[in-house]
Protein backbone atom coordinates (compact mmCIF):
# COMPACT_ATOMS: atom_id res chain seq x y z
CA UNK A 1 0.00 0.00 0.00
CA UNK A 2 1.38 3.14 -1.18
CA UNK A 3 -0.09 5.95 1.34
CA UNK A 4 1.65 5.31 4.37
CA UNK A 5 4.81 5.06 2.86
CA UNK A 6 3.88 8.49 1.11
CA UNK A 7 3.18 9.91 4.31
CA UNK A 8 6.28 8.26 6.43
CA UNK A 9 8.45 9.56 3.64
CA UNK A 10 6.77 13.33 3.56
CA UNK A 11 6.92 13.70 7.12
CA UNK A 12 10.75 12.30 7.04
CA UNK A 13 11.37 15.14 4.89
CA UNK A 14 9.78 17.99 6.58
CA UNK A 15 11.54 16.94 9.55
CA UNK A 16 15.01 16.62 7.86
CA UNK A 17 14.50 20.06 6.72
CA UNK A 18 13.96 21.32 10.43
CA UNK A 19 17.04 19.36 11.52
CA UNK A 20 19.12 21.01 8.65
CA UNK A 21 17.87 24.40 9.58
CA UNK A 22 19.66 24.00 12.99
CA UNK A 23 22.60 22.36 11.48
CA UNK A 24 23.09 25.23 8.64
CA UNK A 25 23.00 27.25 11.36
CA UNK A 26 25.89 25.80 13.79
CA UNK A 27 27.93 25.75 10.87
CA UNK A 28 26.82 28.96 9.34
CA UNK A 29 25.66 27.61 5.37
CA UNK A 30 22.47 28.77 4.17
CA UNK A 31 20.15 25.35 5.14
CA UNK A 32 18.79 26.04 1.44
CA UNK A 33 22.10 24.98 -0.09
CA UNK A 34 22.13 22.00 2.57
CA UNK A 35 18.27 20.68 1.01
CA UNK A 36 19.61 20.64 -2.08
CA UNK A 37 21.90 18.49 -0.98
CA UNK A 38 19.47 16.06 0.92
CA UNK A 39 17.23 16.28 -2.44
CA UNK A 40 20.17 14.93 -4.29
CA UNK A 41 21.12 12.27 -2.16
CA UNK A 42 17.30 11.02 -1.47
CA UNK A 43 16.37 11.29 -5.02
CA UNK A 44 17.63 10.04 -8.25
CA UNK A 45 20.86 11.93 -8.54
CA UNK A 46 21.78 9.36 -5.76
CA UNK A 47 20.09 6.88 -3.97
CA UNK A 48 16.73 7.07 -5.40
CA UNK A 49 14.75 6.14 -2.07
CA UNK A 50 11.75 8.34 -2.27
CA UNK A 51 8.51 6.49 -3.09
CA UNK A 52 7.13 6.70 -6.52
CA UNK A 53 4.02 8.48 -5.64
CA UNK A 54 6.12 11.18 -4.60
CA UNK A 55 9.17 11.36 -6.84
CA UNK A 56 6.58 10.54 -9.72
CA UNK A 57 4.36 13.80 -8.99
CA UNK A 58 7.40 16.35 -8.82
CA UNK A 59 4.52 18.64 -11.08
CA UNK A 60 2.31 18.97 -8.93
CA UNK A 61 4.31 19.34 -5.73
CA UNK A 62 6.62 21.94 -7.24
CA UNK A 63 3.44 24.35 -8.23
CA UNK A 64 2.25 23.70 -4.58
CA UNK A 65 5.26 24.57 -3.08
CA UNK A 66 6.04 27.76 -5.41
CA UNK A 67 2.74 28.87 -4.94
CA UNK A 68 3.40 28.56 -1.31
CA UNK A 69 6.65 30.94 -1.48
CA UNK A 70 4.95 33.42 -3.69
CA UNK A 71 2.16 33.76 -1.49
CA UNK A 72 4.57 34.33 1.69
CA UNK A 73 6.07 36.82 -1.17
CA UNK A 74 3.12 38.71 -1.57
CA UNK A 75 2.14 38.74 1.68
CA UNK A 76 5.33 40.69 2.59
CA UNK A 77 4.29 43.70 -0.02
CA UNK A 78 2.07 45.46 2.40
CA UNK A 79 0.57 48.97 2.03
CA UNK A 80 3.05 50.62 3.69
CA UNK A 81 6.10 48.65 2.20
CA UNK A 82 5.13 49.52 -1.33
CA UNK A 83 4.51 53.46 -0.29
CA UNK A 84 8.35 53.26 1.28
CA UNK A 85 9.92 51.10 -1.04
CA UNK A 86 7.81 50.85 -4.03
CA UNK A 87 9.34 52.23 -6.69
CA UNK A 88 12.52 50.77 -5.81
CA UNK A 89 11.16 47.42 -6.34
CA UNK A 90 9.58 48.50 -9.57
CA UNK A 91 13.19 50.14 -11.15
CA UNK A 92 15.38 47.40 -9.66
CA UNK A 93 12.97 44.19 -11.05
CA UNK A 94 12.85 46.43 -14.28
CA UNK A 95 16.16 46.59 -14.32
CA UNK A 96 17.05 43.46 -13.53
CA UNK A 97 14.90 41.67 -16.42
CA UNK A 98 16.04 43.64 -19.09
CA UNK A 99 20.10 43.39 -18.11
CA UNK A 100 19.35 40.03 -17.72
CA UNK A 101 17.35 39.09 -21.04
CA UNK A 102 19.97 41.55 -22.82
CA UNK A 103 22.86 39.74 -21.78
CA UNK A 104 22.58 36.28 -21.52
CA UNK A 105 20.64 36.45 -25.10
CA UNK A 106 24.08 38.84 -26.52
CA UNK A 107 26.43 36.72 -25.12
CA UNK A 108 24.70 33.41 -26.10
CA UNK A 109 24.61 34.82 -29.67
CA UNK A 110 28.09 35.51 -29.53
CA UNK A 111 29.05 31.90 -28.48
CA UNK A 112 27.26 30.82 -31.99
CA UNK A 113 23.62 29.60 -30.89
CA UNK A 114 21.22 31.05 -33.26
CA UNK A 115 19.18 33.90 -32.49
CA UNK A 116 16.01 32.63 -31.71
CA UNK A 117 17.21 30.09 -29.28
CA UNK A 118 19.03 32.98 -27.95
CA UNK A 119 16.01 34.72 -27.85
CA UNK A 120 14.18 32.35 -25.11
CA UNK A 121 16.99 31.35 -23.77
CA UNK A 122 17.21 35.26 -22.68
CA UNK A 123 13.84 35.30 -21.70
CA UNK A 124 14.12 32.36 -19.45
CA UNK A 125 16.83 33.78 -17.50
CA UNK A 126 14.90 37.01 -16.25
CA UNK A 127 12.81 34.51 -13.98
CA UNK A 128 14.24 33.81 -10.61
CA UNK A 129 14.17 31.59 -7.44
CA UNK A 130 12.09 32.53 -5.24
CA UNK A 131 12.54 29.54 -2.71
CA UNK A 132 15.90 30.19 -2.26
CA UNK A 133 15.94 33.56 -1.84
CA UNK A 134 13.31 33.73 0.45
CA UNK A 135 14.75 31.13 2.78
CA UNK A 136 18.06 32.80 2.90
CA UNK A 137 16.78 36.18 3.36
CA UNK A 138 14.89 34.93 6.66
CA UNK A 139 17.79 32.28 8.03
CA UNK A 140 19.70 35.67 7.75
CA UNK A 141 16.94 37.44 10.27
CA UNK A 142 17.82 40.75 7.87
CA UNK A 143 14.73 42.77 7.71
CA UNK A 144 16.48 46.12 6.64
CA UNK A 145 15.98 48.22 3.27
CA UNK A 146 18.07 45.75 1.43
CA UNK A 147 16.44 42.45 2.30
CA UNK A 148 12.87 44.44 1.84
CA UNK A 149 13.93 45.28 -1.77
CA UNK A 150 15.55 41.95 -2.26
CA UNK A 151 12.02 40.04 -1.61
CA UNK A 152 9.90 42.99 -2.95
CA UNK A 153 11.85 42.32 -6.77
CA UNK A 154 11.76 38.85 -6.43
CA UNK A 155 7.90 38.83 -5.50
CA UNK A 156 7.51 40.65 -8.91
CA UNK A 157 9.93 39.46 -11.05
CA UNK A 158 8.30 36.12 -12.22
CA UNK A 159 5.42 38.23 -13.66
CA UNK A 160 7.90 40.30 -15.73
CA UNK A 161 9.78 37.20 -16.73
CA UNK A 162 6.55 35.84 -18.21
CA UNK A 163 5.58 38.63 -19.94
CA UNK A 164 9.26 38.81 -20.98
CA UNK A 165 8.76 35.37 -22.36
CA UNK A 166 5.27 35.52 -24.03
CA UNK A 167 7.05 39.00 -25.94
CA UNK A 168 10.30 36.54 -27.07
CA UNK A 169 7.66 33.94 -28.24
CA UNK A 170 6.41 36.44 -30.21
CA UNK A 171 9.39 37.36 -31.62
CA UNK A 172 10.85 34.05 -32.80
CA UNK A 173 7.82 33.25 -34.28
CA UNK A 174 8.12 36.42 -36.51
CA UNK A 175 11.67 34.96 -37.08
CA UNK A 176 10.64 31.70 -38.03
CA UNK A 177 7.33 30.54 -39.43
CA UNK A 178 5.36 33.77 -39.39
CA UNK A 179 3.18 32.75 -36.38
CA UNK A 180 3.01 35.65 -34.36
CA UNK A 181 -0.61 35.82 -34.16
CA UNK A 182 -0.99 32.41 -32.47
CA UNK A 183 2.11 32.93 -30.32
CA UNK A 184 0.64 36.09 -29.25
CA UNK A 185 -2.51 34.94 -28.18
CA UNK A 186 -0.32 31.93 -26.45
CA UNK A 187 1.42 34.73 -24.53
CA UNK A 188 -2.06 36.79 -23.88
CA UNK A 189 -3.89 34.12 -23.02
CA UNK A 190 -0.69 33.20 -20.15
CA UNK A 191 -0.19 36.06 -18.52
CA UNK A 192 -4.33 37.49 -19.08
CA UNK A 193 -5.62 33.96 -17.49
CA UNK A 194 -2.51 34.46 -14.34
CA UNK A 195 -3.68 37.70 -13.80
CA UNK A 196 -7.83 37.03 -14.00
CA UNK A 197 -6.80 34.21 -11.93
CA UNK A 198 -5.32 36.52 -9.20
CA UNK A 199 -7.72 39.17 -8.88
CA UNK A 200 -10.63 36.34 -8.81
CA UNK A 201 -8.97 34.50 -6.04
CA UNK A 202 -6.93 37.18 -4.16
CA UNK A 203 -9.51 40.46 -4.13
CA UNK A 204 -12.31 38.30 -2.22
CA UNK A 205 -9.30 36.44 -0.19
CA UNK A 206 -8.05 39.66 1.05
CA UNK A 207 -11.41 40.72 1.38
CA UNK A 208 -13.46 37.74 3.36
CA UNK A 209 -10.11 35.82 4.94
CA UNK A 210 -6.95 35.88 6.17
CA UNK A 211 -7.13 36.96 9.92
CA UNK A 212 -9.26 35.25 13.02
CA UNK A 213 -8.82 38.20 14.64
CA UNK A 214 -5.76 41.51 13.84
CA UNK A 215 -2.36 40.08 14.11
CA UNK A 216 -3.17 36.32 14.05
CA UNK A 217 -2.80 35.07 10.60
CA UNK A 218 -5.52 32.09 9.59
CA UNK A 219 -3.01 29.01 8.16
CA UNK A 220 -5.80 26.87 7.18
CA UNK A 221 -7.82 29.63 5.09
CA UNK A 222 -3.88 30.38 3.55
CA UNK A 223 -3.28 26.40 2.87
CA UNK A 224 -6.68 26.66 0.79
CA UNK A 225 -6.08 29.29 -0.94
CA UNK A 226 -2.75 28.27 -2.03
CA UNK A 227 -4.64 24.50 -2.87
CA UNK A 228 -7.07 26.80 -5.12
CA UNK A 229 -4.47 28.46 -7.14
CA UNK A 230 -2.19 26.04 -7.71
CA UNK A 231 -4.87 23.80 -8.92
CA UNK A 232 -6.23 26.17 -11.29
CA UNK A 233 -2.92 26.88 -12.58
CA UNK A 234 -2.30 23.34 -14.16
CA UNK A 235 -5.63 23.48 -15.56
Amino acid sequence: MESPTLLIAIGVLFLAGLALDAIGRRVHVPRVTLLILLGAVVGPPGFDILPAALSGANELYASVALTMVAFLLGGGLKRETLTAHGREILVLSIVVVVVSIVVVTGGLVLVGLPLTAAILLGAISAATAPAATLDIVRQSGDTGRFATNLLGVVAIDDAWGLIAFSMALTAVAMLTDGGAAHALLVGLREAGGAILLGLAVGLPAAFLTGRIKPGEPTLVEALGLVFLVAGAALL
